[in-house]
């Protein structure tokens, strides 16, 4: 079955659905903080994507036909996203005449199967800067909960990208990823704790096997499991909520005197706040990269729990 959707997803029309701005909405979680507006992310959900490349007789039986069936076609477009993602860290490595190209070729061959340089090859022309209209970047694709991201990188940046955690990376290297990311890499068998949860979600949809050994609740299980680890990283679980040290010292980073103090405005002096701290302490500028997390982490984490 897989075989037949991923069939349906041809590179052309996945290619023509990233360069069709209409389906895309700009992704603001960071792009509120003046630091991180070079970070320029989209989002689109899943479903609107495979309208665009579906015939339409098959989208409506796509959404006719219960949950697994269009659980089948998210599977299958995922896939279909990170083998594309790859061409273009190919390419990306191709662009700057790194000595890594081979070996990183024949990497994404073991995972994708020796179809994967066809199709980089058959590609070509779509998968260099010049057809993207930007000198020297190329597209990155992502997924999470809420659907998938895009963004454009320069050719001889770090390609790491999540779109919560990591949505740029400002380091120069020669492979896809930079040594601060190299943990990055889903391609390879076992990957580490710290890796993000793209890199954790790829890892599952690249795999083939994931499709066919679920039945439908086991499969919606296994990626709502994702879904729930996804966002239990991104906020607090009930535990630490209560644990009212925590909050002080996070009232005292903002120099607040308590929850209440930051809801009298709405959270508007907070936010002002916040975006000090993240424009002084940004790593760009020579700021500290672990006061820069702190800020974010604090204000996210503050703003989900002033009493509404």
């Amino acid at each position: 079955m897989l075989e037949h959707l991923l069939k349906l997803i041809s590179f052309e029309k996945l290619i023509d659905s990233f360069k069709n701005q209409n389906l895309f909405e700009d992704f603001n979680l960071y792009h509120e903080t003046y630091a991180l507006r070079q970070a320029k992310v989209a989002k689109t959900s899943d479903s609107d994507i495979l309208k665009f490349i579906l015939p339409p007789e098959i989208s409506k039986k796509m959404f006719g036909l219960g949950n697994l069936n269009l659980l089948a076609f998210i599977f299958a477009l995922r896939h279909k996203i990170l083998f594309l993602n790859s061409m273009f860290h190919l390419s990306s490595i191709k662009h700057k005449n790194s000595p890594l190209f081979q070996q990183t070729k024949d990497e994404f061959c073991v995972v994708f199967g020796e179809e994967f340089f066809e199709q980089y090859c058959l590609n070509h022309n779509m998968l260099g800067s010049n057809y993207w209209g930007e000198a020297k970047q190329l597209p990155i694709f992502g997924f999470s909960a809420i659907g998938c991201h895009f963004a454009m990188r320069d050719v001889s940046l770090c390609r790491a990208f999540d779109a919560y955690h990591i949505p740029y990376c400002k380091n120069v290297t020669t492979d896809v990823f930079c040594e601060q990311h190299k943990h990055e890499k889903f391609w390879h068998e076992t990957i580490s704790i710290e890796a993000s949860i793209q890199t954790k979600m790829s890892q599952f949809y690249a795999n083939t096997n994931n499709f066919s050994q679920f039945d439908e609740e086991s499969l919606k299980q296994l990626i709502n499991n994702f879904f729930h680890y996804f966002e239990s990283s991104f906020k607090f679980s009930a535990p630490e909520l209560r644990d009212t040290e925590k909050i002080k010292d996070m009232l005292k980073f903002y120099s607040f005197s308590s929850l209440e103090e930051i809801k009298q405005d709405g959270g508007n002096e907070l936010r002002r706040r916040f975006l000090e701290m993240a424009k002084n302490h940004h790593p760009d500028i020579g700021g500290s990269q672990e006061l820069f997390r702190e800020a974010r982490e604090h204000y996210e984490y503050l703003k989900e729990i002033i009493p509404k």
